[in-house]
């Protein structure tokens, strides 16, 4: 090939090679449509962003009446390819592939042989074929009623879209998936630990492992999240003199991508800080909260060591959640200013307090209960 032989082409991923100097070559399909061409990119990562431009640009190009009864037809094994190919083009992660491709099979396979083995393609699927496969999904498989369909349902409509884009889906299924409506978050139980036994704990964790004790202490003060937590850098804390006096949490760290810094640590949080940032900075890291090794500790590692110590120590498995969901509740209990509490949890919308973090506690009830008797 001109302007580089293949053996000295060097493949950056799938669909791009780089030739030399700053010229790669894209060989991208969308459907039926194939797209070779060469194109000029200062790095790997403008050449990606290239590729996700041209891809966006060749299924602009494509035009559906031509051969959209032949796509409509089209069998099972063809929508899968498609559909596939076009995940691919989306860098979607290997696991999100892999639970497509299982969903995939359970919804045009398995179902689809027990009721409708009739049916040779997606277009053909009657209206009834859905609501059917919710119930074959609930009773048949036996998987939860609300949380376990509801993020199935959550990847039928995202595939089924895709398909309807390429030209494998007629129209009318998804306005017939659209009736069929998403299960609501189903509100979690906690379970209620008094202060002495997560004092307990927490003693236990500090003598077995104060590398994961400091984060965790941080998270049951605070009631941050264990993402944001695990990667505060030692640059994010403030000084006055030689203690910590605040804590920037950068927006890039957050769910909501907006700044939510802490701006008051008592005494006993700012030993804790201080503690932590000596021991990272022995271990020559970044990070506030660093492991044995020096690098950030793991989130996952985390909350299946607190899960695991805790079922231990005191019988009862929590998880880094928990401590968050503790945090709102005791607060509330001790009727501290909403505001303040947002502030201090790096919560930025009311409703979510509100929806998600009020939880009823037995206590609580037994107050209304005395209050209001006669």
């Amino acid at each position: 090939m001109k302007g580089g032989s293949k053996s000295n082409m060097r493949r950056v991923c799938k669909g791009i090679k780089h030739i030399k100097g700053k010229i790669y070559f894209f060989d991208l399909q969308a459907d039926h449509k194939r797209l070779q061409v060469r194109k000029e990119a200062n790095s790997d990562k403008e050449a990606k962003r290239i590729k996700n431009e041209l891809l966006v640009e060749l299924r602009k190009q494509l035009s559906l009446p031509q051969g959209e009864q032949e796509r409509l037809n089209a069998g099972f094994d063809e929508a899968w390819d498609k559909l596939y190919a076009d995940l691919l083009a989306d860098n979607v992660s290997h696991t999100n592939m892999l639970r497509h491709n299982i969903i995939f099979k359970r919804l045009f396979k398995d179902f689809r042989s027990l009721r409708y083995p009739h049916i040779k393609s997606i277009s053909q699927i009657p209206t009834p074929y859905l609501q059917e496969y919710k119930a074959y999904f609930i009773n048949d498989l036996k998987h939860n009623s609300k949380g376990g369909w509801r993020a199935e349902l959550i990847c039928i409509k995202s595939m089924l879209r895709r398909l309807k884009r390429l030209g494998y889906c007629r129209k009318e299924i998804i306005e017939n998936l659209s009736e069929i409506p998403r299960p609501r978050h189903e509100k979690k139980e906690y379970p209620e630990i008094s202060n002495s036994k997560l004092k307990i704990l927490l003693d236990y964790i500090k003598k077995d492992n104060p590398y994961y004790y400091y984060p965790i202490y941080f998270m049951c003060r605070t009631g941050r999240r264990v993402k944001e937590v695990t990667l505060i850098e030692k640059r994010d804390v403030k000084w006055n003199g030689l203690n910590p006096v605040r804590i920037d949490i950068r927006a890039e760290t957050t769910k909501t991508k907006e700044k939510a810094p802490i701006d008051r640590l008592d005494e006993d949080l700012a030993e804790a800080i201080k503690q932590a940032y000596n021991t990272s900075s022995r271990r020559k890291t970044v990070y506030l909260f660093c492991n044995r090794c020096g690098r950030k500790c793991g989130r996952n590692y985390i909350t299946n060591y607190l899960g695991n110590i805790s079922e231990k120590i005191i019988g009862i498995r929590i998880t880094s959640h928990y401590l968050r969901h503790r945090f709102l509740t005791e607060t509330a209990k001790a009727g501290v200013p909403i505001i303040d509490v947002m502030n201090i949890a790096g919560i930025k919308d009311i409703k979510v307090v509100m929806n998600y973090y009020s939880h009823t506690t037995t206590e609580g009830q037994d107050k209304v209960l005395a209050e209001t008797r006669i």
